[in-house]
């Protein structure tokens, strides 16, 4: 049998094992949420250079 201190050894990495795991999950998850909001910023941006180069050719042909 091994002693009380290996087993908190043990306990101890798990734990620290399941952090780094969660720690992982959630920077993924939050850069896959910042890609999706860059995303509808860019075709936000998008539709606001063709809105405004409509209304500049409807300025010119006034």
């Amino acid at each position: 049998m091994s002693t009380p201190s290996g087993w908190i050894s043990i306990i101890l990495g798990l734990i620290l094992l399941v952090v780094l795991v969660f720690a992982f999950y959630q920077v993924n998850r939050t850069l896959n949420e910042f890609k999706v909001e860059l995303e509808r910023l860019k075709n936000a941006l998008e539709e606001t250079r063709k809105n405004t180069e409509d209304v500049k050719k409807k300025l010119e042909e006034v």
